[in-house]
């Protein structure tokens, strides 16, 4: 088992955009934005933005080609298919590579300039910091060009909300639900068999848990942050090292171990990876456990990002727009079992939305921890 420090841990909490105190709920959905009419003749009222939108369509299909780099799971290829089909002609190049693997991996590949993505929809946590704080991306603000996306009607909580990191530019965040942090495998445990953090702490599940490296950024870090705001430092201790889990850095790994029952518990999952086992009649007796401080609201790892140097800029902005759109909303939900901000997209899973007046703990609202004495 990897080595826990107080300082390393806080050290990596900071740098992973967990946040230090919570955040509100959206709240209630507005109203639905209008539809832009339809053209039914020359008279016909459009939008101002179509004609730019159209040019854009078409500088896209010169290009003929978006490299696009998304979370792991079958179900983003069906997405990209609803996008291939909004645009003929503009073919895409689909690369996809989990968070914590794909972040070192374009680092080093920018030292040596090699130019080779579009637009990346990843974690803002885990991968989409450590990529703008280094100067790969452009702000993706700039390159919203339809006005009914920066409609706050459009979206539950207002457009503004969407801007996960603290300049409102670098990054969009369409999706918004609650994250679960514990899994267990029904064969193995009783469904109501824990209840609280302390039935962690008991020693019956020594050596029997899987998490996330809380020293790596995503599924370890963030529930890590959520369990030592809520109970102190010595939390860190308690559980990961003297119930001595077994810690990964590949999300796959993490949620095969608990589909495949070498591990009864799991702190961290990834749902899209779920989803792909369960598709294939596996992972059914898998399933989350709500216990208190153990969950929190995040976009999850489908926020986009758009690269400074990229090979295709109108297939980039192009998929920008489309992304934000219901039918993009709609169908990139789908893939990663996510529930959208807009008002007109109905959450895929309801009992995963945030409610409002209810305040939880935020991974992605805040880009440090403030406060916390280095004393480990």
């Amino acid at each position: 088992m990897s080595e826990l420090s107080r300082r390393g841990f806080i050290h990596i909490s900071a740098a992973s955009g967990a946040a230090a105190a919570l955040a509100a709920c959206a709240p209630a959905a507005a109203p639905a934005a209008p539809a832009a009419p339809a053209s039914s003749g020359p008279s016909a009222q459009v939008p101002a933005w179509q004609k730019e939108w159209d040019d854009l369509a078409a500088a896209a299909k010169k290009e003929g080609t978006l490299v696009i780099v998304s979370p792991v799971g079958s179900g983003y290829r069906k997405a990209l298919d609803s996008f291939r089909q909004a645009f003929p002609g503009v073919e895409v190049e689909q690369t996809q590579l989990v968070a914590t693997q794909f972040a070192p991996k374009v680092l080093a590949e920018s030292k040596a300039v090699v130019n080779a993505y579009d637009v990346i929809v990843t974690s803002h946590a885990t991968a989409g910091l450590s990529l703008y704080t280094n100067g790969l991306m452009d702000p993706v603000r700039e390159a919203i060009i339809r006005s009914d996306l920066k409609d706050d009607k459009t979206w539950r909580g207002g457009f503004e909300a969407g801007f996960p990191d603290k300049d409102k530019k670098w990054a969009y965040a369409a999706f918004s639900i609650l994250s679960d942090y514990l899994w267990i495998n029904t064969d193995l445990v009783a469904p109501d068999e824990i209840k609280t953090v302390d039935d962690l702490l008991t020693g019956k599940w020594k050596g029997k848990i899987i998490s996330g490296d809380p020293k790596s950024n995503g599924y370890g870090s963030t529930p890590g942050t959520a369990l030592r705001l809520a109970y102190g430092d010595d939390i860190i201790k308690r559980l990961w090292k003297d119930q001595e889990i077994v810690l990964t850095v590949d999300s796959r790994l993490l949620t095969e171990s608990l589909v495949r029952g070498r591990y009864p518990i799991s702190i961290g999952m990834d749902p899209s990876i779920l989803s792909t086992f369960q598709q294939e009649g596996l992972g059914k007796n898998v399933r989350p456990v709500r216990v208190p401080n153990m969950q929190s609201v995040s976009a999850s790892q489908d926020v986009l990002y758009i690269f400074k140097t990229k090979p295709h800029p109108n297939a980039d902005k192009l998929f920008l727009n489309w992304y934000l759109t219901q039918e993009g909303q709609k169908v990139w939900a789908e893939a990663g079992v996510n529930n959208s901000r807009r008002v007109d997209v109905e959450p895929l899973s309801p009992d995963r939305a945030p409610q409002p007046g209810v305040k939880y703990f935020s991974s992605e609202t805040a880009e440090g921890i403030a406060g916390l004495a280095e004393t480990y």
